[in-house]
This record gives structure tokens, sequence and C-alpha cells, in this order.
């Protein structure tokens, strides 16, 4: 699970692998395609449950990693981890992943106290520390770009010049007191010269990005409600413990919830396609992100958010990371991102965006599952003029409604009910859409990469009010051209019946909870969630990204195309 949440991200997994030299790159580089094939050997078709690993696998494993082979089910708060401290590189022995406060590793409010030094420390002090070491070892002359500068943001390709140049920039002003952009001194080695640049900015997420800012931005006052977008990526790559440029616990657990979407469609049912009469849907999931890679072709710019099924699509494309760089790179001249952490109002606009996209370009809904009815595509003068017609012949035109016994009045005659008749719909691509009820869900939009925030907050509230308005305005333009649109009637009319269906974007609790355990789970986790929304009340590392040990959302992510 964590292989496929960090290749669901593929901008920052390939440039993991490549902007240093170091172990850690090039394993990255040997797992970069999973292999699909082997993997769905090892599984059991019938409970889709994984085959015992031979006794040579598990060796190999365990060998390798220096782990057991089977995972822990349970954490206890007696289970401890080796660490390193930040501050003074000492070995500690007993770090829990489970303590009192939630100060455990595995938990929202991480901290302890070194061992040796005496200092407490939090995961946030392991990132700077993480960033400084780089920036010394590339002063050292070994090849190292820092997070967020070895891509060229626009195409997700390598631009090595171009990285120089920003690492030039954001460095500057460390550069005037710590040297930064120089060799390290004569007689000195990497240890010490990272020591030095960690104590100068304090081990402090804040201050690094301050100096970034200060270094690319020296006569703009930063903004912490409005940061500027590359460098708060860079400073929020350096904000949590491990190697890897983004908070893989977080895209695990965010991962979890496209999958719990999975299984409520019934798609993780065992035997569920085995029938090819049955397995309509999965090949019109192809056909459709085939398509949503079109539209993505002809919009070089826009901001565009799959639905469930295309979603599937897109993350199996993405489990063959060169493959999905390099057919990327012939078909849209680009890599897009799959950024799994977007804030609601921005995820729904470009869901909006898509849909309409969509209409325009195949001629179909790009969804009916019962959320939010296409827009009107016709012009308010075309839609003038039909209507003048309309009722200047209104003597001979047939009526599209049709009466009903309703039920019986006070003076005991029976009412009639006008009920509106849906025109039929003509479905030119079905390989595109499905009037079929049970397939309706399919064409949800996907939700797993919404930002995470405070349920009851003002924010949430705020974008489930919109969206919710949005759609009744929809609705209520939908069922008035029916006759125009009967696509769009057909959604204004799933849209009223099934209740049960949760409009997207609405719901302020989808993807909140509490951060807990994952080295072994001994609680029930909350699909979709990490990182708790208690930023605002104990503080936090200003990126909320919930791995500074002050709580927090998501990551601040920066677009991408909405996967």
């Amino acid at each position: 699970m964590v292989w496929h949440a960090y290749l669901l991200n593929p901008r920052s997994f390939f440039e993991d692998s490549r902007r240093m030299s170091t172990t850690y790159c090039t394993n990255l580089i040997a797992i970069e395609e999973m292999p699909l094939t082997l993997i769905s050997s090892l599984i059991d078709p019938k409970t889709l449950d994984p085959l015992p690993a031979s006794d040579e696998r598990q060796r190999f494993f365990e060998e390798t990693t220096n782990l057991p082979y089977d995972m822990p089910f349970i954490t206890n708060r007696s289970d401890v981890f080796t660490l390193d401290c930040p501050f003074c590189a000492n070995t500690n022995q007993l770090v829990r992943w489970v303590a009192d406060g939630e100060k455990g590793f595995a938990q929202p409010k991480f901290v302890h106290t070194c061992e040796i030094c005496g200092e407490s420390f939090k995961k946030s002090n392991i990132g700077v520390r993480r960033f400084c070491e780089e920036v010394t070892r590339r002063r050292a002359g070994d090849r190292v770009f820092i997070s967020e500068t070895f891509l060229a943001p626009s195409t997700g390709l390598s631009a090595e010049t171009s990285a120089v140049e920003i690492m030039t920039k954001v460095l500057k002003w460390m550069d005037s007191t710590y040297q930064v952009l120089q060799p390290i001194p004569a007689g000195s080695d990497v240890d010490t010269e990272a020591t030095k640049l960690a104590k100068g900015l304090g081990y402090n997420y804040l201050l690094l990005s301050n100096a970034l800012h200060r270094g690319a931005r020296p006569n703009i006052t930063p903004d912490p409600d409005r940061p500027i977008p590359r460098l708060q990526r860079i400073s929020v790559a350096y904000s949590h413990a491990g190697l890897a440029s983004l908070d893989l616990v977080g895209a695990i657990l965010r991962q979890g919830s496209f999958i719990q979407k999975m299984a409520e469609l019934g798609w993780t049912r065992p035997g569920r396609f085995d029938l090819v009469s049955e397995s309509a849907p999965l090949v019109r999931s192809i056909a459709r992100y085939h398509a949503f890679l079109d539209l993505m072709a002809a919009n070089k710019t826009s901001f565009f958010v799959p639905t469930l099924d295309i979603d599937l699509a897109w993350h199996t494309h993405q489990l063959r990371a060169w493959q999905y760089r390099d057919d990327s790179c012939r078909f849209l001249q680009r890599v897009p991102n799959h950024d799994d952490n977007v804030e609601p109002l921005l995820l729904s606009k470009g869901y909006d965006i898509t849909a309409k996209a969509w209409k325009t370009r195949f001629g179909v809904p790009y969804s009916v599952c019962g959320c939010v009815p296409d827009g009107d595509s016709e012009s308010l003068l075309s839609r003038f003029t039909s209507k003048i017609i309309g009722n200047s012949g209104s003597s001979h035109k047939r009526d599209s409604s049709v009466s009903s016994i309703d039920s019986t009045s006070s003076s005991g005659h029976k009412r009639e009910k006008s009920v509106t008749t849906l025109e039929p719909v003509v479905n030119s691509r079905p390989d595109l859409v499905s009037t079929e009820e049970d397939e309706a869900d399919a064409s949800h939009p996907s939700e797993h990469n919404q930002q995470f925030g405070d349920p009851n907050g003002r924010t949430a509230f705020k974008a489930a009010h919109l969206r919710e308005k949005r759609s009744a305005k929809c609705v209520a333009s939908a069922k008035k051209g029916a006759s125009r649109d009967p696509w769009r009637g057909l959604q204004a009319e799933r849209n009223e019946r099934r209740k049960e269906h949760k409009e997207a974007f609405t719901d302020p609790h989808y993807g909140s909870g509490a951060y807990y355990p994952y080295w072994g789970v001994s609680v029930a986790i909350p699909l979709g969630f990490y990182g708790g929304y208690a930023v605002l009340s104990v503080g936090g590392c200003g990126g909320g990204c919930g791995s500074c040990g002050g709580g927090g959302g998501g990551c601040g992510g920066c677009g991408g195309c909405g996967g």
C-alpha cells in the first residue's frame, strides 16, 4: 500500500528518485514499475486474499529489511523503535509509537526527549535537519537538488539548469549568513556544517520557510495566509520525518478512502468482472480515461477532476511509473500530476469545469450519478427565442406533461396533478456514459484527494453550503429545460429520486477524524484522514501537514489534475 500510494504521486516519486545520488534514490528507480501481473498471481482469485508467501520470499524480505515479514496488527504503548536525534545525531533506542497525550511517533503531537542530549524534538525538527544535510552535501560536491526544484512545474519534466537557478535564488538569504552556496571550508565536514546551518535556522520549520521566502522574494513580506505556492511546496517537503518529499502516511490513508468507494461500488467483490458480459463498466472506465486524457491534451492549463471510474484507470496507469511518464510525454507533452490533497472549493470548481468541457467535447454528460446536473449549454438568447416560438405555437404543440389523479379535494372532487414526463435520452456515446441505474455511482466525482480540515469550521460549512445551493439551482434549471436537453432532465430526476446519494463535496466530515497509530493498527481508522484538525488549537508547522507535532490538515496541495 505504501508503494501504491507513493506511485500515485508521480511527480514526487520521480523527483525523489532522481534528485540525488543516494541508495534511497537508486532503490526508488528499481521499483518504479509495479509488477501488476506478478502481484495478481499472488492473490487468491476466489477470496482476493494474499496467498501465503514462500519461505524463500519471507527470508529474503527479512534479510534485506531487518524487519519481520508479518506486519504487526496491534501497537502497544510498550512498543519502541530507534530514531536519530536531529540535534545531537545520536540514536535514541526508546522512541514510542504510541504515548500519552498523543505524543507517540504514530500520533499527531509527536515529541520525544533525546535520551542523550536531553533536547525535545518533533518531526518538523527532523525535516529541517534533513534539509540542512542535503544543502551541505551539495556544498561538498554531491549531486543534490532540493525537493520541488528538479522538475519544471508546467510539464513535470527534468529541468536541471532551471533547478540550479531556483536553488541559487531561494538559498540567497541563507548564503549571506551561512555561505550555503559556497564549498564547505577545508578541514570541515558535512555533519559539522549541516549542524551549524540547522542551529542557525533553530531547527524550526517556520524559520526555514521565512528564509526561503527572503531569498526568493526579498522585497515582499511573507504572508502565512497566502504563501507563494512553490516556496510552500519546498518547505512542506521538509516538514516531516522520512526521506520521501511527501508524507506517505497521509497519502496511504487518503487512498484508503478511494478503496472504500471501490468496495461500495462492488468492484472489489471476488468474481465481479469474471464474466465478459459483466465487464462493461470496467471497459467503459478505460474508454472514459482515454477521453479524460484527450481533454487534458486539448486544455493544457485546466484543472480537471476525475470521476471514480476514471480515477481507477488513472491509478492503474500510474502504477507503471515509467510507462506513465512516457505515454504522458508523447500524448500530452507533459506529465500530469495526481495531486491527492486539494482544497474543497478548488476541487468542486475543477469538477464543474471538467463536466462542462466533457459535455462540450463529447456531447454526453460527465456524470449521471445524481450529483449536480450540467449547466444549460444553450445561450440565454436562444432560450428566449425558443420560448417565444413555443408560445406562439402552443395551440398546436403537444404538452409534455400528463394528468394524473392526485388526491380528493374538500368538495369531494378529484384533483389533478401535472407530472412532467422525461424525454428519452439518445445515447450517442455508450462507450463514455451508461444510462443503467446500477452503473450510475461509477461516475460519481472522485473526492479522496480532498484536503482535510475542521468539519465544524466555517470553511467546511461554506464549501458545503455553496455546493448545495448550486446543486438546487441546477436541478431547477435542468427540470425546466428537460425537453431541450433530456440528459439534464435525467440528471435532475436522479438527483431528486436518489435521496441516499450524497452530493459530492458537501460532506464536511469526509476525511475528518483523528490521527491513529499506523505501525500496526490498534484502533479503527476513519479512511481518508490524516493529521487531525488541531492546527488551530495547538499550533503547527504552518504547512498544515500534521507532521510537525501540531496537528493540521493536508499538505497545502498545489494543484495538478485533481486526481
